[in-house]
Order: C-alpha cells, then sequence, then structure tokens
C-alpha cells in the first residue's frame, strides 16, 4: 500500500510540470499566464504535500516501509511545503521586479520539485 504515495506524487509532478504548465504558457497570453500560475501552484505544492503526509503516516501508523522510504515522505512533505511557503516571496519579488530575487526563489523550487520527482522514482528501488 505505501507504494501507491510516491506513484501518486511522481504522477501529479510529471503532470503538472510537463502537461499543464506547458500548456498553460502556449494557450495564453503573459498576464493571464501569471494569474493561472499563481492559482494553480499553489494547490500543486499543497497537494504533494498532504500525499506524502498521508503517505508517512500510512507508513508509521502500518509499518509498512523502511526508513529511507520514510525519510523520502518527510523530505517530500517538507520541501512541497516549503515550497508552499515561498509562493508569497516569489510572487513579490516578480511584481516588484526583483529579477535576482526571483531567479534565486524559482530556481529552488524548481530543484527541489526535481528532487521530489527523483526521491519518489527512487522509492520504488530502495
Amino acid at each position: 500500500m505505501h507504494f501507491y504515495f510516491p506513484g501518486a506524487i511522481v504522477g501529479i509532478i510529471v503532470l503538472q510540470t510537463s502537461i499543464i504548465a506547458p500548456s498553460l504558457f502556449k494557450s495564453l497570453e503573459i498576464e493571464d499566464f501569471g494569474k493561472s500560475i499563481r492559482n494553480i501552484w499553489p494547490k500543486f505544492f499543497i497537494l504533494v504535500t498532504t500525499v506524502a503526509t498521508i503517505g508517512l503516516v500510512s507508513m508509521l501508523v502500518t509499518g509498512d516501509g523502511n526508513n529511507i522510504h520514510i525519510g523520502i515522505s518527510g523530505f517530500t512533505a517538507l520541501s512541497a511545503g516549503f515550497c508552499y511557503a515561498i509562493i508569497p516571496a516569489t510572487n513579490r519579488a516578480t511584481d516588484e521586479g526583483n529579477k535576482k530575487k526571483f531567479d534565486i526563489l524559482h530556481k529552488l523550487s524548481v530543484w527541489l520539485t526535481v528532487a521530489m520527482l527523483l526521491a519518489n522514482i527512487a522509492f520504488l528501488f530502495v
């Protein structure tokens, strides 16, 4: 049962980053794209945080999974929660034209999302 949660997380990340965001970027004007992304990304990170937390609690309650599985789930929940928490600062940097701050926060969010994706893929092999 505990393998379903990282599988769902991988699916959510792939769907959001390879289908939803690029489709919106191609089909919307930049202002509308910005509004849409500001609405979607917080929900994305809340969803990933929730699924990872449920997976973590499930493993702790049932005794399924090993310490690495628990670590991956904890890492995912904390990382997605952190990405959610920096969204207001990222948006503020964009609104204020602070490109340097935006780039740092955006890259941090992207790299953490990539790390979450890879960790949850690795979940199956450890």
